[in-house]
């Protein structure tokens, strides 16, 4: 069982330092400010006037660098992308801003999936059996409830074919309807 946390510990911090590594070279030019997340509009504002300068030197570092902390926050579930989505606006725009931010969330959210995939719901069942059996009961009577519902409105779907007239007699006849 301590397989599946080591792992997770170990992407974590290989994730960790590869960002590190990333930030060490875009602030190896530059070593007014050291380079952190930003946490609210004041600590934004400055990290984004210190930025400006070295992304129009070095667009494409800027860019890697700022796909890689969003990705960081997007996989792990950090707090605090939108900031980084205002970030993305006053560094490169509203518009590549807003496709940049669309295509990591969308990216982010995959990796999440697949870290808690991999790593999470082993952990989770064996933590907190009672818990997760409660959870999939609610969701499978929510699933089943929701099917139930839909059946008048959908007429050709198997729960509406037992209470149609004239099913006993022959399940290959085609309705009108």
């Amino acid at each position: 069982m301590w397989r599946r946390p080591a792992g997770l510990l170990l992407v974590f911090a290989a994730a960790t330092a590869a960002l590190w590594l990333l930030s060490v070279r875009l602030s190896a030019g530059q070593t007014r400010r050291a380079l952190r997340f930003p946490a609210d509009l004041e600590e934004l504002r400055d990290l984004a006037e210190a930025l400006r300068d070295y992304e129009r030197q070095h667009r494409g570092a800027a860019l890697a660098l700022f796909c890689g902390a969003y990705l960081y926050k997007q996989s792990f579930a950090i707090p605090g992308s939108s900031l980084l989505n205002v970030l993305a606006g006053a560094l490169f725009g509203p518009w590549m801003g807003l496709v940049l931010c669309s295509v990591l969330t969308s990216v982010g959210a995959t990796l999440c999936y697949l870290l808690s995939a991999a790593f999470g719901k082993q952990l989770v069942v064996h933590y907190f059996p009672e818990k997760v059996a409660l959870l999939q009961g609610k969701a499978l009577h929510h699933i089943i409830s929701s099917v139930c519902r839909q059946g008048p409105f959908c007429p050709r779907s198997p729960l509406w074919m037992p209470f149609s007239p004239g099913t006993r007699c022959s399940n290959c006849w085609q309705w009108p309807w």
